[in-house]
Parts: structure tokens; C-alpha cells; sequence
């Protein structure tokens, strides 16, 4: 009986060997891939996160695309949204809208730069577009000084991103799109008209600031023809009508609910253009 009760314990002490070595090298193998993973770092607004009229926050969103795009060419890619809807260049340096444990979206973009430094292969930035967006509400005043809090805080932003990440990561923002065509299919074709070149200044603000930082811009405004008055096309909903106001009609939902969001095909049309200059 000693002896039956002597070789269990043998026995038992081999399989307690056996399963602590498949578990040590099973936190072994994990604690290795998370060594060697890259990152994808997703900063910005409501379109960072891939809001949708009437779904918020989705996994539809340009980012979710070019992740998906990229991860095809680097297998461990992983994508960290850190996007807040409804952020301003203010807010996205000082906090006020989303929660985050490191303070503001732009403390959190740092800390996890300068910790997986080396290791973030790409940073999209989509921010500023709510700093002006009471001008679509006829708010100039507003409009005025969401201007100025953009020329001020984009350079820090995109300059910060940079110094933080270094050399290694590819860098992105873009153009945007301009909902203000919309007003087109209600009848008031002088203000889709004058809605251009507001957005070329506002657009010329995010270019530059990009550039200035060694930051690539996707054209996300040409990939929406929003220049293009002259071909016509027809749809099924609103007639005959040029080429930029039928895709912002087929690409948002500001025609249709008055709700300037990409949708889905928008959003991959976005991500064609992020992609275009960060391969």
C-alpha cells in the first residue's frame, strides 16, 4: 500500500511537472507575440471610430478598412482606436468629451507612442471638422473662432504625434469632404456652390499643418470630386445632378438625413485614399 501510495505521488508530481511546462510555455509564447506585434494607431473624431447616421461607433469605419487593407501585407498588425466623437482639436488636447486614463486623447496618443516606440507602424489623424461645423449652421461668429483654435492646436497635434512616435512610424491625415453640397438636392444650389471654397481654406489649414510634420495627406476631398460641378449624373432619388453633390449623396447621409457621416461605401472610399499614400 506504501508503495501504490508512494508511485501516485510520483506520478501525480510528473503531471503537475508536465502541465506547469505546457503553461509556462504557453505564457511564454504569448508574452513573445505580444513583444513582436505592430501597431496601427487610429487618432481623431467620430470618424476614427467609424460613426454611421442613427449607429454611432462602428466597425465599418475607414480605419477598419485600412486596417484590414494593411494587415494583408504585416500579419501581426494590430489597430488601436483611441478616435472620440464629437472631438475638437481643443478637447483632443485637453479632454472634456471621452475618458481616458492617461488624461486627454492626445495624452493617451503620446503615452502609447513613447511606450511601443519602435513598434507602431502607422498613426491616421482625421481631426478638426467639428471646430467649424456650426458654420453649416449659418454660425459665423462660431465658425470664426473654431478657425482660429485650429490654426493654433493642429500644428501642436500633428508636431506632438510626430516627436512622440519618431521616425519609424507612417504618418496620415486627410482632406475632407464637403456635406455642405447637399443643400444642392433642397434646392439652394447657391450655398453647395459657396461651400467650396470655405472648405478649400479649411482643407488648405489641414494640409498644411500635415506636411509640416511630415505627415502624408490622403486627398479624401478629390477622391469625392468635390471640385467637379460639371459631370452630370443621374440618380434614382434626386435626378440629374453633377458629380460631386451625387457623392456626397451616395457616400454620407447629409442628403438624406441631414447627417454629414460617411457610410459604409464612404468610408471605404476614405480609406482608398489613406491607403494610396501609406504603401
Amino acid at each position: 500500500m506504501i508503495r501504490l501510495a508512494s508511485r501516485l505521488t510520483v506520478l501525480f508530481a510528473m503531471v503537475v511537472l508536465v502541465l506547469g511546462s505546457g503553461a509556462a510555455s504557453a505564457a511564454s509564447a504569448a508574452s513573445a507575440a505580444s513583444a513582436s506585434a505592430t501597431y496601427y494607431l487610429a487618432l481623431g473624431d467620430s470618424g476614427a471610430v467609424g460613426v454611421q447616421a442613427g449607429q454611432g461607433p462602428t466597425d465599418e469605419g475607414y480605419t477598419d478598412v485600412l486596417h484590414a487593407a494593411l494587415k494583408a501585407e504585416h500579419p501581426g498588425l494590430r489597430l488601436v482606436k483611441l478616435g472620440c466623437p464629437g472631438e475638437t482639436t481643443t478637447t483632443m488636447l485637453k479632454g472634456g468629451i471621452c475618458a481616458y486614463r492617461a488624461g486627454s486623447q492626445m495624452d493617451a496618443a503620446l503615452d502609447f507612442l513613447k511606450r511601443h516606440r519602435g513598434r507602431v507602424r502607422y498613426v491616421t489623424l482625421s481631426i478638426g471638422v467639428n471646430n467649424v461645423g456650426c458654420l453649416l449652421e449659418g454660425d459665423l461668429a462660431c465658425g470664426l473662432k473654431g478657425v482660429g483654435s485650429l490654426l493654433a492646436e493642429l500644428p501642436q497635434i500633428t508636431g506632438g504625434l510626430r516627436a512622440a512616435g519618431g521616425d519609424v512610424p507612417v504618418y496620415a491625415s486627410m482632406t475632407y469632404y464637403d456635406p455642405g453640397l447637399a443643400s444642392w438636392v433642397k434646392g439652394d444650389r447657391a450655398t453647395a456652390i459657396a461651400s467650396v471654397p470655405m472648405l478649400d481654406a479649411f482643407n488648405g489649414v489641414q494640409r498644411g499643418a500635415a506636411l509640416a510634420s511630415g505627415f502624408k495627406v490622403a486627398d479624401v476631398n478629390a477622391a469625392f470630386a468635390t471640385h467637379d460641378f460639371s459631370t452630370q449624373v443621374t440618380t434614382a432619388q434626386y435626378g440629374t445632378v453633377p458629380l460631386n453633390v451625387a457623392r456626397i449623396c451616395a457616400w454620407t447621409s447629409q442628403c438624406a438625413q441631414g447627417d454629414g457621416h460617411a457610410n459604409a461605401a464612404g468610408y471605404r472610399t476614405i480609406a482608398g485614399a489613406f491607403l494610396r499614400v501609406v504603401s
